[in-house]
């Protein structure tokens, strides 16, 4: 079944490249064809700098130094009941300056040619600050009803239509999804309706799981991460609806070297609403999903049942709501508002072992970020006010959070770009 799957995702793509291939008819002739000017490759950079400077008023749950802030660290107490976890502190930071290069070039298979190669200097872990990381690779091709997309790109979840316009360098997460694949991406255009059909691997963001994060979890399932999305669009407003599937195989080998297949699909399912006109720009985004810990959100999955004698181990998934509301209104002088709200709903089935992912200890989370910006060509100054909370407690058997407690943290953001 896996390979009859595939074959239906590709054969579009495979059957428009091979006719697209052949000669016409009027073209199989030996007669010579007069020489045409060849389009020429251009090559244009942009990109920006950019500063951030930061206070929050606890420890972070984060990424890159605290600037990519998650939620507040739990509230641990000491022997005089203060708080471990309750000092501020503060940042300065440059490390997201960004360089893009956009390539166009002649055309290739009856359609336009493009790429995009970017980076910035934010590393791929902690250890790796101010390291040149690649953010983007990409190839399209583009005929007038259809698109392929071969690289590394966002994911189809992060949703290009609907993303939260804010300062912080989290853009939303962990209420957005916010991760870059690996993928090949077809897009076929009808009208007003944009369906995409997607492949994707895992690379810099992966699951959690018994060797830590990996990408090898989704490729020893043999099955790479598939997405289908519609989108609606029209002059003032956007809609979409979208559904993802990935299957994990966290273990090849048990914990007393028996050989194990064990392997559990998830899935999530994704709307999003955006409306723009006269100086409003209004979106709103929802997600119901298992096991999303890689898009930089909550969830995972558990260990359900393990062999005492062989180490073979079942999983079962969390389950996680994640919602988002923005609106933002202006252009030299632009006020947002952010909202944001998840919840977690516990396994699917009886958790008997260790969790993998993000917050299995969290029941909900919420966020309120108000921002203002003052853009004169090219420079912008921005403040966000970032109040975010998470409420902390103890999973029971099926990881369902009891008595929660909230915690708190206020971050004050103030940035500086200089885009070319």
């Amino acid at each position: 079944m896996k390979k009859i799957f595939y074959a239906l995702l590709l054969l579009p793509g495979l059957l428009l490249l091979s006719s697209a291939a052949l000669p016409d008819e009027d073209e199989k002739d030996d007669k010579p064809k007069p020489k045409t000017e060849e389009q020429p490759i251009n090559f244009r950079i942009s990109g920006f700098v950019k500063t951030d400077y930061w206070f929050d008023s606890r420890s972070v749950v984060s990424a890159r130094e605290d600037l990519f802030l998650l939620y507040p660290q739990r509230e641990v107490l000491d022997p005089n009941f203060d708080d471990l976890f309750g000092s501020p502190s503060f940042n300065f930071s440059a490390i997201t300056s960004r360089i893009r290069g956009t390539i166009t070039g002649p055309d290739a298979f009856k359609a336009r040619t493009s790429g995009i190669i970017e980076a910035d200097f934010s590393g791929v872990t902690n250890a790796d600050i101010n390291g040149f990381r690649l953010r983007h690779a990409v190839m399209k091709l583009q005929w007038p009803s259809m698109e392929l997309m071969l690289g590394q790109w966002w994911h189809p979840l992060f949703g290009e239509e609907a993303v939260p316009t804010v300062i912080s360098l989290n853009t939303g997460a962990p209420f957005q999804p916010f991760i870059r694949n690996p993928q090949v991406t077809m897009t076929f255009l009808t009208g007003d309706i944009q369906t995409i059909v997607s492949a994707i691997a895992h690379r810099d963001n992966a699951n959690d799981g018994p060797q830590g994060t990996s990408p090898q979890y989704l490729r020893n399932s043999l099955m790479p991460n598939l997405h289908l999305q519609f989108i609606y669009k029209e002059q003032l407003n956007t809609m979409g609806i979208a559904f993802d599937y990935k299957r994990l195989r966290p273990r090849t080998i048990t914990d007393q070297f028996y050989k194990t297949t064990e392997s559990f699909g998830t899935y999530a399912i994704m709307g999003f609403v955006r409306h723009q006109s006269r100086g409003w720009d209004i979106k709103a985004k929802g997600i119901y999903g298992q096991n999303l810990s890689e898009h930089l959100m909550m969830g995972g999955y558990a260990e359900s049942s393990i062999d005492p004698l062989t180490g073979e181990v079942t999983y079962t998934p969390l389950r996680n709501l994640m919602t988002w509301a923005n609106v933002v209104y202006g252009e030299t002088r632009q006020v947002g508002l952010f909202v944001g709200y998840s919840k977690n709903y516990g396994a699917l089935d009886p958790v008997v072992g260790n969790y993998y992912g993000r917050g299995h200890d969290i029941d909900y989370l919420y966020r309120i970020a108000p921002s203002f910006s003052l853009i004169s060509g090219k420079v912008q100054f921005s403040s966000e006010i970032e109040y975010t909370v998470a409420a902390y407690g103890t999973p029971d058997n099926m990881g369902i959070v009891r008595n929660a407690q909230p915690v708190g943290n206020l971050r004050v953001l103030l940035t500086g770009f200089y885009f070319f």
